[in-house]
């Protein structure tokens, strides 16, 4: 069995799920995911502004089980409990670095190596990793449930029209000293690079911050601010509803880029940020995909 190991949100976790996928797919073998350092709950002093999450895979229909810690590899077991097991998982991670581990965000074609029993740990955020099964990974996140009525109906509503997804992140972001925000520049920035070669209708605004976006964005288009009336229950319809649309600009979001990849049309233009990190020495050539425009 092929284990990976889940942290983050769902645009993380969606990436981390992929790349399991993709081995269990060429080794033929069942793949399980692990939960215990997503699930847990021990509390950070509030400087660290770490953020829970939940566990977000469950609303489509991905083909994994959840394994219990019995059936965690030895070397990957949570040992002990609260802040005590925390460090130790840091030390380990640290001081071990076990072949299924991530070494740096780039694409790393070693993970296919590997052996039919591994365990996976780390971000892997490249489509490259999931090369020759896009197909599989699309059907996979395909939603259980259909859509809402309310959603339905917008749904329909943005394949109607020429439409451009903008998504703002924003909450956690505003003082992460990792990732950072783009302001209103980089998207007008975004809406001019498509108009250049596409015509648009509408535009759809979806974020986690809707006060600032109301604010601070006005287009000279349509625009239509999508609320979390249309999230779902772990926002999994806004990101069909995102993904509906015909034209991107997106933020340095990897829930994000998962609707703006989700979309099959073969004529879409993607905008993305050229800094998707505060660190300029992160290359994340691997990340975007080579027919998005970055700016």
């Amino acid at each position: 069995m092929i284990i990976v190991r889940l942290g983050g949100g769902m645009g993380n976790q969606m990436f981390q799920y992929a790349v399991g996928r993709a081995l269990s797919v060429k080794k033929n073998v069942a793949l399980g995911l692990d939960l215990t350092y997503l699930l847990e709950r021990v509390p950070r002093p509030a400087w660290h502004k770490f953020v829970f999450r939940n566990f977000d895979l469950g609303v489509f229909n991905i083909s994994a089980e959840i394994v219990s810690a019995k059936e965690i590899p030895f070397i990957y077991k949570p040992f002990f409990s609260g802040k005590v097991m925390l460090l130790f998982d840091a030390l380990r991670r640290k001081v071990f670095k076990f072949p299924g581990t991530e070494k740096s965000f780039q694409y790393d074609p070693n993970v296919f190596t590997l052996g039919s029993n591994s365990y996976l740990q780390g971000n892997w955020q490249s489509p490259k990793y999931f090369i020759g099964i896009e197909d599989i990974i699309r059907k996979d996140f395909s939603l259980k449930k259909p859509l809402s009525d309310k959603a339905l109906k917008l749904n329909d509503e943005i394949q109607a029209t020429i439409s451009v997804c903008v998504n703002i992140r924003r909450t956690d972001f505003v003082t992460s000293s990792f990732h950072g925000i783009f302001g209103k520049e980089y998207y007008d920035k975004g809406i001019e690079h498509i108009a250049e070669s596409r015509s648009i209708e509408k535009i759809y605004v979806f974020s986690d911050d809707m006060e600032w976006c109301k604010e601070n964005l006005h287009f000279n288009y349509p625009t239509i601010f999508v609320g979390h009336e249309y999230a779902g229950a772990q926002f999994e319809e806004y990101l069909m509803l995102m993904k509906a649309c015909k034209h991107f600009v997106i933020p340095n979001s990897s829930f994000a880029w998962w609707a703006a990849w989700l979309n099959t049309d073969t004529d879409k233009v993607v905008v993305a940020p050229k800094r998707w990190f505060l660190d300029d020495s992160i290359a994340t050539d691997d990340l975007i995909p080579r027919e998005w425009v970055r700016i």
